[in-house]
């Protein structure tokens, strides 16, 4: 396999994998599925999820069926890069590097989606686009949590600051542990 073809495999099924993350997050963070947005992207990437569903049903709002598909799409990725003898064959790690590389770009999505839906409080809080609202919607829901500890503060929100910290300490900690498993960081999507 050459590597132009490799690439290009590699990228799509990165592309599919993200949507697939944004599927599981749509059911993990409640988002309105009335949203076109969201229609449009369960359509194009939830069918492999719906299959694996029928038997692996969610549990409160984690769709682990979404979560292991993206999985095995990585896997599937990094099975190509084994096969253009970029790295050795060796099933567990790959399975261990595509399970380290979704947990990275979920943590990585979480991220923007905390940073957009910050950004967009300042400057579209009124605009009701579909992908504002999803970004708000979003970021909303990560931010709960924390502000159901932190006090009323005369109109200044804090929890985005401490949504922050918790989601940095576990990108730290889910890095350290790719690291040491020896995962190629130039071929993991959350990276």
């Amino acid at each position: 396999m050459s590597e132009a073809t490799f690439f290009l495999f590699k990228a799509l099924m990165d592309v599919f994998t993200v949507g697939v993350v944004f599927n599981f997050l749509f059911r993990l963070l409640k988002v309105d599925y009335y949203n076109p947005l969201v229609q449009g992207i369960i359509r194009a990437v939830d069918l492999p999820s719906q299959v694996l569903r029928s038997v692996l049903k969610p549990f409160r709002n984690i769709d682990l069926s979404s979560f292991l598909v993206a999985v095995f799409i990585q896997a599937g990725a990094f099975y190509l890069a084994a096969i253009a003898g970029s790295i050795d064959y060796e099933p567990l790690k790959i399975l261990m590097w595509s399970s380290y590389s979704v947990i990275l770009l979920v943590l990585k999505m979480i991220w923007w989606i905390l940073l957009g839906g910050i950004i967009l409080s300042f400057i579209a809080s009124t605009n009701f686009h579909p992908a504002i609202v999803l970004i708000r919607q979003m970021s909303d829901t990560l931010f709960n949590p924390f502000r159901v500890f932190l006090p009323p503060m005369g109109g200044l929100d804090f929890s985005p600051i401490f949504a922050f910290i918790a989601l940095n300490f576990l990108q730290a900690i889910f890095v350290q542990f790719a690291i040491e498993s020896g995962l190629p960081v130039w071929l993991s999507v959350g990276f």
